[in-house]
């Protein structure tokens, strides 16, 4: 029989949940409610550490197989000078809160952490937080884990494109490989959309400060970037 080797873990820090502090700081910065980090950390998937360039918050999920950090005050790490970094040992091609997903009818494919948290908040605004569990991809460049694809049978997915050409061909990538398995699965976009900043939307934490024209110009499209995940709700 042939020998299996056990997969890598992550080498993770000292990991807390987030403190008032912090889950304020990372809402501020993100404009994001608290309710929706409180969420992300009930489940699992948001912890925060004290990093030797001061606090951090990361995401993993309970298989701890892949993880990644920020800086708490959204500067680039000193040693590397990227804003994200994927810890050393991880699997980068695991979708960071698969294992939680299992329940849940509806899954948001989301690339990177500030998407991840934010569809928390986007499934809390509108009602489908029992419903839809945010997955992560934590990189354009990655293709989904094949011994993950099977996880994905029957679920409603709906993949969030960053509005930039490695976005668009990363959800092109990851929808290939999910439509043998998933129920549906379907993209949405941030064409046309502007921050409060006059910057464009590019990705699922950006809609959190849209403008208060731009949504009203794409009320139905931005009300409904969620509405995936209440098909066959009961009323």
């Amino acid at each position: 029989m042939r020998e299996q080797r056990a997969a890598k873990l992550p080498e993770l820090p000292d990991l807390e949940r987030g403190s008032r502090a912090d889950l304020r700081s990372l809402s501020t910065a993100r404009n994001l409610a608290p309710a929706a980090l409180d969420l992300a950390s009930e489940r699992g998937l948001l912890w925060f550490y004290d990093s030797s360039e001061g606090r951090a918050w990361l995401i993993t999920d309970c298989a701890r197989r892949n993880a990644q950090a920020r800086r708490l005050d959204g500067q680039p790490g000193a040693w590397n000078g990227k804003k994200a970094w994927t810890l050393g040992g991880s699997c980068a091609s695991w979708p960071i809160g698969l294992p939680e997903s299992a329940t849940f009818p509806a899954l948001a494919i989301c690339e990177g952490g500030p998407d991840f948290v934010s569809a928390f908040h986007h499934a809390l605004a509108t009602d489908v937080d029992a419903r839809v569990a945010p997955v992560c991809v934590v990189g354009a460049g990655i293709s989904i884990l094949d011994e993950c694809l099977a996880a994905f049978a029957g679920k409603r997915v709906r993949i969030f494109v960053h509005d930039d050409t490695e976005g668009l061909t990363a959800a092109r990538r990851w929808a290939g490989q999910l439509r043998s398995f998933a129920a549906r699965v379907d993209g949405f976009t941030f064409d046309g959309l502007t921050r409060t900043d006059g910057a464009p939307v590019k990705d699922l934490c950006d809609l959190a400060s849209i403008d208060a024209d731009s949504w009203e110009a794409n009320r139905d499209a931005v009300e409904n970037c969620m509405a995936f995940a209440a098909e066959g709700r009961a009323a």
